[in-house]
């Protein structure tokens, strides 16, 4: 894998988070990066493939191998989730909000705004409102004198993330992929995309798939813009207007979708982890009816489904930690001992520097929000629940692979003030906690996943990954550098609070949630702490049912991720894959899922190219164009 990948990879990070950018802030999306598998990277990735192809026949000894392919592929995924919905864009929003939303009724600067240290927020309202209003520049001396030193901190401080993400994901590679050998499902697509001979390419399954997908995409988009053609609707719609009895009528927002994508990347998914999502999903509206019925929902947040999905993401890293015990052994042994693994010398990073990494990113983290105010305490537990659950993510993502895994309002942020309360909190350390909403809010766009993806990628490419690790960081740089630049360029342009469609929504909902916490403080809220306990418990004994049962049908992670946000919109296509696949395995076996897992894939790179191309004709054309998925 040679130099070219990386300068292809760096050359098509800038304009891709630009496009980021427009797709899910400047305009009314779609929202690639709130889905697994990023579908303007795999658009991206086929239109290289097509040009590959065309440079192949022209010289052969010119056109670039899988490895690299897919290297390119990881470069850009890295980019579009720092660049996406629910990462930088964030950050950016706060940054400036309490400045120039200040009021004498909110008193935001006043409460709150005191507490913020002048490197890490926007203070100078001369240069906010051309990013607020628009119709002016961010290459003037005043914009750029105010955004420098902010933009500086807090990409030292994304790097230092990303640098834990990457060491964390080199050191459970080889117990994941090699001893455990998941399957790592997201990333199937491009490895079969890019796989050599092009088999893929060949089968007619995949392109009756891939015709179905993108037929559906165009036929919408052309209902979307003359509404006389007809449309066929695979968008979730919302079945709770239909539901008007109560008890029944407390499941609340209950939409049902056909989205193609979402039913080709259930296919991938083991069945008992299919099952699992949508049964468990059920399950969570069914405890809302019940609490209904029982006027137990007059208790606020009852029955606590966000903090019961919470718990089993913990149980998960201790159920984690519990199996990989031995191997998280052997990993300190190889480190400061002299145990060595075949495979070593091949490996990114070798295990001992991975730790001291991770150590010292860490620690300037925890550094850096010591300055911002924070006690220590606080800051240590903060930041190891959130690469606590990083890594549950990562994991999830590895072995079951949905379509979606938001994860909202689950970061240590909202837990802690829950759990402690935010009466036991100083000012200053809830001010400085609130920065951790920006990358705990949801956790769609979250890089390390992308990150053991790529390393999965290395591992089936047969490629060094000690290059595939340089390329990853040089990615995270420049995407972090690019998300900046290409989100306070169309600011400048457009306006946040003028043209953009999702500008300053977001510094709204966090800075008016902070203000409550100031103005009403509350005791710890013992209530969901027990919830944490009971969610923690079930998904632990369903994690040890599982160990212990061959073929119990309850997966721990289905549990888990059931109740989230984003499974609203996909529980109905993980119910239709369910019963694809769990009927071709039953009276066909192992040859029929390999027979017809192309047309699934087709399915899936279908509404990838067709989302992509009309959200390119908006672009192109200046109008809102059909947005195949919503966040």
């Amino acid at each position: 894998m040679g130099i070219r990948a990386l300068v292809l990879g760096l050359l098509l990070i800038p304009p891709n988070s630009w496009w980021v950018t427009h797709m899910e802030k400047v305009r009314n999306g779609p929202y690639p990066t709130s889905i697994s598998l990023f579908a303007n990277a795999v658009f991206l990735l086929a239109v290289l493939i097509i040009a590959n192809n065309f440079v192949r026949r022209l010289r052969r000894a010119w056109a670039l191998g899988q490895a690299e392919l897919m290297a390119v592929y990881t470069m850009v995924a890295i980019g579009s989730a720092l660049a996406g919905h629910d990462f930088i864009p964030v950050l950016i929003q706060l940054m400036g909000h309490v400045a120039w939303f200040n009021t004498p009724s909110n008193q935001f600067v006043e409460m709150f705004g005191r507490f913020q240290p002048d490197w890490m927020a926007i203070k100078d309202t001369r240069a906010l409102a051309g990013y607020y209003g628009g119709n002016s520049t961010l290459y003037s001396a005043v914009a750029l004198r105010a955004w420098m030193i902010p933009v500086a901190c807090w990409s030292a401080c994304i790097l230092a993330m990303c640098l834990v993400m990457m060491c964390l994901s080199i050191l459970v590679r080889r117990q994941w992929v090699e001893r455990e050998r998941l399957t790592y499902p997201v990333v199937e697509l491009p490895l079969q995309m890019t796989a050599p001979g092009g088999a893929l390419w060949r089968n007619r399954l995949f392109w009756m798939g891939f015709a179905l997908a993108a037929g559906i995409d165009l036929l919408n988009g052309l209902h979307y813009i003359w509404p006389n053609i007809p449309e066929l609707i695979v968008k979730h719609q919302d079945m709770k207007p239909f539901i008007v009895n109560k008890p029944w009528n407390a499941v609340d927002w209950f939409p049902i979708s056909y989205y193609p994508f979402a039913i080709g990347l259930g296919y991938l998914l083991p069945v008992d982890l299919l099952f699992s999502c949508w049964f468990f999903y059920l399950f969570w509206k069914g405890q809302m009816v019940l609490a209904n019925a029982q006027g137990w929902d007059a208790t606020p947040q009852f029955p606590f489904i966000r903090e019961q999905g919470y718990g089993g993401y913990l149980a998960i890293i201790v159920i984690l930690a519990w199996n990989g015990r031995r191997y998280i052994a052997s990993v300190f042994r190889r480190a400061f001992g002299r145990e060595t693994e075949p495979g070593d010398s091949e490996q990114g990073i070798s295990d001992r520097a991975c730790l001291l990494i991770i150590g010292a990113a860490s620690v300037f983290l925890v550094w850096f929000f010591v300055r911002a105010g924070m006690s220590l305490w606080l800051a240590l537990l903060a930041w190891f629940l959130y690469f606590a659950m990083s890594v549950a993510i990562t994991r999830i993502r590895a072995e079951l692979g949905p379509p979606v895994h938001d994860v909202h309002f689950s970061g240590p942020d909202n837990m802690l003030s829950q759990g402690i309360g935010t009466a036991n909190l100083s000012g200053r350390d809830l001010t400085a906690l609130n920065w951790f909403w920006w990358f705990n809010r949801a956790y769609r766009s979250h890089p390390m996943p992308v990150m053991a993806e790529g390393l999965k990628a290395a591992h089936n490419t047969r490629s060094a990954e000690r290059r595939w690790v340089a390329f990853m960081l040089a990615a995270v740089l420049l995407g972090t550098l690019t998300a900046f630049w290409s989100f306070l360029d169309c600011a400048y342009r457009y306006g946040t609070a003028a043209k953009f469609y999702q500008g300053v929504g977001f510094g709204w909902e966090n800075y008016n949630q902070l203000a409550l916490r100031f103005t009403g403080p509350l005791p710890a809220n013992v209530q969901a702490n027990y919830a944490i306990a009971v969610g923690f418990a079930a998904a632990l004994v369903l994690g040890i049912l599982r160990n212990t049962f061959f073929g119990f049908p309850f997966h721990p992670i289905g549990y888990a991720i059931s109740g989230s946000w984003s499974m609203n919109l996909v529980w109905m296509p993980m119910l239709i894959a369910w019963v694809l696949k769990s009927n071709i395995l039953r009276f066909g076996g192992l040859r029929q899922y390999r027979f017809f897992l192309p047309f699934f894939l087709g399915l899936i790179l279908g509404q990838c190219v067709a989302g992509s191309l009309w959200s390119l004709v908006g672009l192109v054309l200046g109008i809102q164009t059909y947005s195949f998925w919503g966040a």
